[in-house]
């Protein structure tokens, strides 16, 4: 079978980390940066990442780990996600500290593709902006969220 997407292939429970040394640029569609030693930024108010299972898709939650780019010119950082279309979750995150975004995947919301169920994610940062312009460092990335493992879990009925 020849895949003509970028999809991440996921098992349930299985951490996979963003960066050179896993993920790479797999699963990513648009809005990122490259991949850097054990994360990846996030480039733009909008970051798209593709997700595939094997069905049947019972109810999961995405976990998704990382650190919200926060700064005293930038005190908040907004993050929506979509999943197929549908807004899931929202945070607003004051700190600059770990953080774990729980993101609840309904069935429904899987789209079926042959032998694979497909979630196309879409992270909306509109706060994001690049370093050099409110005066912390040189980085002309325009970031919001520094994303650093992610895990697919089965959620029990």
């Amino acid at each position: 079978m020849v895949r003509r997407d970028n999809a991440l292939d996921c098992e349930l429970g299985v951490v996979r980390l963003f960066g050179a040394a896993d993920l790479g640029t797999q699963g990513m569609l648009s809005g990122w940066s490259g991949p850097e030693d054990g994360h990846t930024w996030n480039d733009g108010v909008e970051a798209t990442y593709l997700l595939a299972v094997r069905p049947p898709v019972g109810r999961t939650v995405l976990l998704v780990s990382g650190e919200p780019y926060v700064t005293r010119a930038r005190p908040v950082q907004e993050l929506t996600v979509f999943g197929n279309g549908y807004r899931i979750q929202m945070w607003r995150m004051t700190a600059r500290v770990e953080t774990t975004l729980v993101i609840p995947l309904e069935p429904e919301w899987w789209f079926q593709r042959g032998q694979r169920a497909i979630m196309r994610l879409s992270f909306y940062l509109p706060n994001s902006s690049r370093p050099k312009d409110i005066a912390d460092g040189a980085d002309g990335r325009e970031l919001g969220f520094c994303f650093r493992s992610l895990c697919l879990r089965a959620v029990p009925d």
